[in-house]
């Protein structure tokens, strides 16, 4: 597709996954002024922020493994359609409101339905991204010649964890169930554990 290539959205993709994963920072209460006198008061700061700071670290490395997904996704694509472009533009658009859904997390004490926000925005992540590999699989001139088909199932399998876990997190702020922080790490114990190897190595 020209002028639109696969470098030119590779670089937008990388360029919205930096600025979105930067500007939840934000997220993190910072101190009033004056507040922070001596090592008790920054002891009590640290304390009151400890949750926030957990929150800004779990979306941190979820965003990064979405984006890490992509890069794979990228690497075994030769070029993409239009179709796949406005799936693309929408997961991008669903990144940018993670530092907003995120910011939730923070009242997920006193309200605990507050953390379905993000889980809804990790569960449309996931969806697109699982949608956006199917469509590459069915249409083979979108892939690179070389890929082979166990590779791309392999692929799709690892795609639909970000699913499970966000049906599951979901599942759990719906019954009320607290500590969910848990699933911020989930999907890597998945992937350490059933996908460290390749597909070749699957079959061994």
């Amino acid at each position: 597709m020209d002028p639109i290539n696969k470098v030119n959205l590779e670089r937008l993709t990388n360029g919205i996954y930096a600025f979105t994963m930067t500007l939840m920072v934000r997220n993190i209460t910072a101190p009033v002024a004056g507040a922070i006198t001596d090592d008790l008061s920054f002891a009590q700061y640290l304390i009151s922020v400890i949750m926030e700071i957990t929150d800004f670290v779990g979306a941190f490395i979820i965003l990064g493994m979405f984006w890490l997904f992509y890069f794979q996704m990228f690497h075994r694509m030769k070029t993409f359609d239009y179709r796949f472009l406005y799936l693309h533009l929408l997961s991008l658009m669903i990144v940018v409101f993670v530092p907003f859904t995120n910011s939730f997390a923070a009242q997920s004490e006193e309200v605990p339905a507050s953390n379905i926000l993000f889980q809804i925005n990790y569960l449309i992540l996931a969806i697109i991204l699982t949608w956006q590999w199917h469509h590459a699989r069915t249409h083979p001139a979108l892939l690179e010649p070389e890929l082979k088909e166990a590779e791309a199932s392999f692929l799709a399998k690892k795609f639909l964890v970000p699913l499970g876990v966000a049906i599951f997190g979901i599942i759990m702020v719906l019954s009320g169930a607290g500590y969910i922080d848990f699933l911020y790490l989930l999907p890597f114990v998945i992937l350490l554990i059933f996908f460290r190897n390749g597909p070749e190595n699957v079959t061994a």
